[in-house]
Formats: structure tokens, C-alpha cells, sequence
């Protein structure tokens, strides 16, 4: 990770002087971490933990210049049993384009000029420790370019 990088997420922790995210469960806690590094980098933070479509919910919705992201955060305390990623199976991606649909449906988005794509967060860490390491894998979905089916 960028030292600079690293330094603002240290800095960003010293700021939660309460130490509030050390009492949230770890996926809560992953996804806060995930949003902030998103803001670093950035991306305007549109939504988090929504719920478009009855079955699926999406960790983060940003936007990033003009494209709209939809963000898979994998919260693990460490990879013993392999890297966060491997758990946003197929089943996962296609909830995900059945949510982002709805979303983009919702907001009058869902058209041919839209620009989207699909990521996923990987927060590898523990809700004791200041800074966990942070993986931004950028278009997990091939097709998150086009338009979703419906």
C-alpha cells in the first residue's frame, strides 16, 4: 500500500478518537474502512448497505468521475483460508447485477450511456487493530460495461 496512503488511513483512525468502530462487528467495521478508502481515493460515497431489490443488498454505491460503482466489501481477520475475494462467487455477481439494475432503474440511469462497473473490496484485519490492509479490485464483472439484463 502507498505510504501516503497508509498514513492518511492511520491519521483517519486517530480521528475516531472514541474508538466507535472498534465495538462494530467486523463486517460493519470493513465497510466502514472500505468507504474511507474510497473517499481517498476520490469517489463520491452515494450509498452504503443498499437495498434496491428484495433478496440482495449492495455494500457501497460511488461514484467515481463518471462512472457509477458497485462495491463488494469481503471482511476476513486474516487469509488462512484464502483471499477475500474467492467468496463473490457467481451467485454473488449475478445479485449484484439484479441489484444494480434495480438501482440504476430507480434513479433513471438504466440507459446506454450509463457508465458502471462492479468491484469488490477486500478489508483484511481486525476491528483491534488501527489500520487494516486494503485491496481495491477494480471490474470483478467483464460485462458491468453494458447494460444489465434485466
Amino acid at each position: 500500500m502507498n505510504p501516503l496512503l497508509r498514513w492518511a488511513l492511520h491519521f483517519w483512525h486517530w480521528l475516531d478518537l472514541k474508538g466507535l468502530t472498534a465495538d462494530l462487528p467486523s463486517g460493519a467495521w470493513g465497510e466502514r474502512w472500505a468507504a474511507r478508502y474510497l473517499r481517498l481515493h476520490g469517489c463520491r460515497i452515494l450509498g452504503c448497505n443498499v437495498r434496491p431489490c428484495r433478496h440482495g443488498e449492495l455494500d457501497i454505491i460511488a461514484k467515481q468521475g463518471r462512472y457509477y460503482l458497485f462495491v463488494e466489501v469481503k471482511t476476513r481477520k486474516n487469509e488462512a483460508y484464502g483471499a477475500p475475494i474467492e467468496a463473490v462467487h457467481a451467485r454473488k455477481r449475478q445479485l449484484m447485477r439484479r441489484c444494480a439494475t434495480q438501482w440504476l432503474s430507480h434513479h433513471f440511469l438504466l440507459n446506454d450511456t450509463t457508465l458502471y462497473r462492479f468491484d469488490a473490496i477486500e478489508v483484511v484485519g481486525e476491528p483491534q487493530q488501527k489500520c487494516p490492509d486494503i485491496r481495491w479490485v477494480q471490474a470483478i464483472d467483464m460485462q458491468g460495461t453494458r447494460r444489465p439484463e434485466v
